[in-house]
């Protein structure tokens, strides 16, 4: 469906906001943080051990946190820190110390949902900026005013409006707005469910989610136990909860007419290929509209970066209801769509020429050391992803281990080096298509 930018809001919204959006991605450790930068984030946000709704994710130590703080602030970029649990009793102790700290190591934001939680940060770490989560379900202008007035400076606006809320919230306040604009969707209001409360006694409103509303689920009856029904014909089950991934790829050129202030990826649980190739198409088409928003096209390529990463089926969620998105159930014979995986990490590369290279026609190329995280065999076409939006491809018909052994068959979690005829960087993510009947990293 062609959806029209309207040229009076983009005016509009011109004046009041001319600063280019801000592309706001996940990072569940250091490395990942670093590679969200690499790819095009201009803020990143992150958890440390207590206090945020991803504590599955790694996570970081208060020293990771204060490292993370000095490479956004060299880098030019921003850290946000997610204080956004609900917090109970016993919380409300330790808070305040964990607060000082991160105003200490000046991070650029908090992220929070509790009033509780506001009201420490507004006593402990009052320097920093409040960022409002999208657990706090905002929904409406008149909210938003209230939380302005609360000290918050930017609302993530909730998930389940669609695009004429959004645009009329927009119109009626001035504070920052952020929408996320990719990634998984929880099936319960803004992200707040009890099902795993319930069923694992491991609370999502805590950061313990284990994700019950996607497995596969089976039909008992009362009088016959141990006898299973399907729900659907499918030997796969039922993913009766199961919600689609949100992508609105798309979509940029219209939200980026209205005037957000941030655009926000999901997935700190999520692997480096998936935030490689997540930031870096987003980053593109931020761009590509800032530079010319009355020619901007989606383009192919970067779909196509989107489609090569570990995902559910698309929708563009509730932001047109027209569309029924979270209406067409996924597909239970295959819940899960990955064409590629992450075929390794670039750690260093070498003088163009190696000392123990028999192949006097690779002697000019560049000798790059990588961390495999997927099998992979000699004759394999590997797929370099570069920040700017290229893919260098190479064929590896020759690669070898740290002593210089030649290999046919590298496995996962070893290093390899091997030459390649283009520039290299370290942290560069590398990645291949799936293997038929793998099961290889994301």
């Amino acid at each position: 469906m062609n959806r029209c930018v309207q040229p009076t809001m983009r005016q509009k919204r011109a004046q009041a906001s001319p600063g280019k959006p801000e592309l706001l991605a996940p990072a569940g450790s250091l490395e990942k943080c670093k590679i969200a930068y690499l790819y095009g984030a201009d803020a990143v946000y992150v958890g440390g051990k207590e206090y945020s709704l991803r504590a599955f994710a790694t996570n970081f130590t208060r020293d990771e946190l204060a490292a993370a703080s000095r490479l956004a602030h060299e880098s030019g970029k921003k850290l946000y820190v997610t204080v956004n649990t609900f917090a109970r009793q016993s919380d409300l102790e330790s808070l305040p110390s964990y607060l000082q700290y991160l105003q200490e190591i000046q991070v650029d934001a908090l992220i929070v949902s509790d009033p509780g939680v506001i009201l420490l940060c507004r006593a402990h770490a009052p320097t920093i900026p409040i960022h409002l989560s999208t657990q706090a379900n905002t929904t409406n202008a008149l909210s938003v005013l209230f939380w302005k007035n609360q000290g918050i400076s930017r609302i993530n606006l909730a998930r389940e409006l669609s695009i004429d809320e959004i645009k009329s919230i927009r119109t009626e306040t001035s504070i920052e707005l952020e929408i996320f604009v990719h990634g998984a969707m929880c099936v319960s209001y803004s992200g707040r469910c009890l099902l795993s409360a319930f069923l694992n006694d491991r609370s999502a409103n805590r950061g313990l989610c284990t994700q019950p509303c996607r497995w596969s689920y089976r039909l008992v009856e009362e009088k016959r136990p141990g006898q299973y029904f399907p729900i659907a014909e499918d030997t796969h089950g039922s993913y009766i909860f199961n919600s689609k991934d949100l992508c609105l790829l798309q979509e940029m050129g219209l939200l980026m007419s209205l005037g957000i202030e941030a655009f926000k990826i999901e997935g700190r649980m999520k692997g480096v290929l998936y935030l490689a190739s997540v930031v870096r198409a987003y980053r593109q088409a931020i761009d590509a509209y800032w530079q010319d928003p009355d020619s901007y096209t989606a383009k192919e390529e970067w779909r196509l970066d989107l489609e090569h990463v570990s995902h559910r089926p698309y929708s563009k969620g509730l932001l047109f209801p027209e569309d029924h998105a979270l209406h067409q159930g996924s597909d239970e014979s295959n819940p899960y769509c990955q064409t590629h995986t992450l075929a390794g990490i670039v750690r260093e590369h070498s003088l163009p020429q190696h000392p123990l290279s028999i192949y006097p026609e690779e002697e000019q190329s560049l000798w790059v050391r990588v961390e495999v995280r997927s099998r992979i065999v000699a004759g394999m076409t590997l797929e370099f992803l570069y920040p700017d939006g290229r893919t260098m491809e190479h064929t590896l018909n020759y690669f070898e281990d740290l002593a210089a052994t030649p290999l046919r068959v590298a496995q996962p979690n070893t290093m390899i080096t091997f030459p390649v005829p283009f520039t290299v960087f370290p942290l560069q993510v590398i990645r291949m298509e799936q293997p038929a009947g793998s099961s290889a990293q994301k």
